[in-house]
């Protein structure tokens, strides 16, 4: 299925080919902080099936387990990507 969206104040877009076999909830502490809310909603998609209009800023978190997250958003309104 073809899916697109992008940030708040429109700076960043996205389009993406994804697999609804592949959505999942994530409830882990850093996902809940970062939504405010008890779990995110997310997809997987392939980098091949994915194109990204803009320039989002990356923060990377390292994880108590030592694992190295990225986190995408939009320098300008803030929206999580």
């Amino acid at each position: 299925m073809r899916i697109d969206g992008g940030c708040h104040c429109g700076k960043i877009s996205y389009e993406a080919e994804a697999d609804a076999e592949k959505a999942g909830i994530c409830h882990c502490t850093d996902c809940q902080t970062l939504s405010g809310s008890p779990y995110v909603a997310f997809i997987q998609v392939s980098k091949e099936g994915f194109q990204l209009r803009g320039q989002a800023k990356i923060y990377v978190k390292t994880a108590a387990s030592g694992s190295r997250r990225a986190q995408a958003f939009c320098p300008d309104c803030g929206s999580r990507l």
